[in-house]
């Protein structure tokens, strides 16, 4: 009996004690914060149960004054701190903090000095303007810093100093106008920086070459129209590299080939007009590339993607001028897996560009003003075990007595072996109105079986053929015509003529040069 009492004594005195710890950790978290263990990730993706002060979203002026002292992820997400005094004592287990969405206008007035052991710090959508000298050298195990959507328009050129640990570098959507090579040199081992959606002016030769091992750039949004032929050297651990929604009107391929190691490739919404012959060759280690919602894009000439021996997938979507694509538009590609070409204007894809990729698992052509006719009859033929991505959003547009039916629905009997040439209606306006002095390049595409031939009728009525050079007329093999220091002279009519063994068919385009264009010596030509 005595002893069944000291039992119950002893449980009864873990209870109290337990109770009293509860009251005290209690008592340690700030007033209407959340303090628990949850889930966290290290920069490393290394997972953790960690001690949590969750203060997010209280409207907060002030730093909390007082901190469990095992705190290791800190919350203060979303309140109106606009400074952190000297006097805050920080817990010294403190590995993650939040203070994005605050009103921290200068990074002077954060005095964060006192976390030795800071691995990750979100200062994301506040209003710093700027990083001075050496702001940063407090935080020596610091791998992730996010300044993103901030008003940042100076960063010095010491600024990160003592960042030698730094993985990760967020100053996307700030107002930088420049990309000053010296900040990279205190951070050797950043592996991803995002840059983007500032008003970078240019990028400059050897931007980024300290960065040796950085794997990942994003430089999407800043309005580039070209970048330096050695903006990538060094960097032989590169991987990714997004230039999204910027302002090339043709592919950097010189600077690409340079990154020697690119397995990731995003020109997506870029005005690029043709992707050219070589464009996309010999990157021995690209695995994906995209380039979609380009507006500008015609076609995909020949042997412009060549030589990728690793490339799993192209996306080539949402182009609404893409018409063209060349039979041999995609060269020893041996591992492609995945080409996606829907939503486009594409009215054909050649039987040959398919055969020319011996390992194609899946196609997506559906959203495309299919022309159900001798060039497309090979998709019914079953000589292909490749799948068709959304077959019952494929439809056909012309002739018209196939028009709104299911292309996989025909029996390719049904269409002719060979065919008249089309020339795509998106290649080029009816109409230009030109500046004296100015360039022009009229992109002339067809689809037809047997393959046609292109040429150019001048308004002199000169007939240009493919690899003509004058001194103002250049004709490209796939029937561009470039049209080089306009003057009164140039104006006038220009059709673009595609004839193979079947027929012809031609558009034409008028040319007025500062606004007028002369009349012929007959005097038959009168538009006004």
């Amino acid at each position: 009996m005595k002893d069944m009492q000291l039992k119950i004594n002893f449980l009864l005195g873990l209870v109290i004690t337990a109770l009293v710890q509860a009251v005290e950790k209690k008592a340690d978290c700030p007033e209407s914060c959340i303090c628990e263990i949850r889930p966290w990730f290290t920069p490393r993706s290394v997972y953790m149960e960690a001690p949590t002060v969750d203060c997010n979203n209280l409207g907060l002026f002030n730093f909390p004054d007082r901190l469990p002292p095992d705190t290791q992820v800190l919350l203060l997400q979303t309140n109106n701190i606009a400074k952190i005094e000297h006097s805050v004592d920080f817990p010294v287990n403190l590995t993650g903090l939040d203070l994005s969405q605050n009103n921290l206008s200068s990074v002077t007035s954060i005095n964060l000095r006192k976390i030795p052991q800071l691995l990750s710090m979100y200062l994301e959508e506040n209003k710093l303007t700027e990083l001075p000298e050496e702001c940063l050298s407090g935080f020596h195990n610091l791998q992730e810093l996010y300044i993103n959507h901030n008003l940042l328009s100076v960063i010095a050129p010491g600024a990160f100093v003592g960042l030698h640990n730094l993985l990760r570098l967020h100053l996307n959507s700030n107002g930088l106008q420049m990309i000053n090579r010296k900040w990279f040199e205190a951070t050797p081992n950043l592996e991803i920086l995002m840059i983007g959606e500032n008003p970078i002016i240019r990028i400059e030769e050897m931007n980024f070459e300290p960065l040796i091992n950085l794997r990942s750039l994003v430089l999407a949004g800043i309005n580039l129209t070209e970048i330096p032929d050695n903006a990538f050297v060094g960097l032989d651990n590169l991987e990714s590299i997004s230039f999204y929604d910027n302002r090339f009107v043709k592919v950097p391929h010189i600077a690409l080939q340079k990154a020697t190691n690119l397995k990731f490739l995003d020109l997506n919404k870029n005005p690029i007009n043709r992707i050219r012959r070589g464009d996309f060759s010999n990157m021995l280690h690209l695995k994906e590339l995209g380039i979609n919602n380009m507006p500008e894009l015609i076609s995909i000439d020949s042997l412009a993607v060549d030589n990728l021996p690793d490339l799993r997938k192209i996306e080539a979507t949402n182009n609404p001028r893409l018409s063209y694509i060349h039979p041999n538009a995609f060269y020893r590609l041996p591992k492609l897996e995945s080409l996606m070409l829907n939503s486009n204007a594409l009215s054909a894809l050649y039987r040959s560009t398919i055969e020319s990729l011996p390992n194609l698992k899946e196609v997506s052509i559906h959203s495309n003003p299919i022309r159900c006719d001798c060039v497309i009859r090979w998709i019914n033929m079953n000589k292909t075990n490749i799948r068709f991505m959304e077959p019952e959003s494929l439809f056909c547009v012309d002739p018209p007595e196939f028009q709104g039916q299911n292309v996989r629905h025909i029996h390719f009997r049904e269409m002719m072996e060979i065919c008249l040439p089309l020339i795509a209606p998106e290649s080029f306006p009816s109409t230009l109105d030109l500046k004296t002095g100015s360039h022009i390049s009229l992109h002339c595409r067809a689809t037809a079986e047997p393959e046609p031939e292109i040429y150019w009728i001048t308004p002199s009525g000169d007939k240009l053929l493919p690899n003509t050079i004058s001194n103002k007329y250049y004709i490209h093999s796939e029937g561009t015509l470039d049209i080089s220091d306009v003057t009164q002279k140039e104006s006038g009519l220009y059709t673009c003529i595609a004839t193979n063994l079947v027929g012809a068919d031609l558009k034409s385009v008028m040319i007025k040069v500062d606004g007028s264009f002369p009349q012929d010596s007959n005097g038959s030509l009168d538009i006004k």
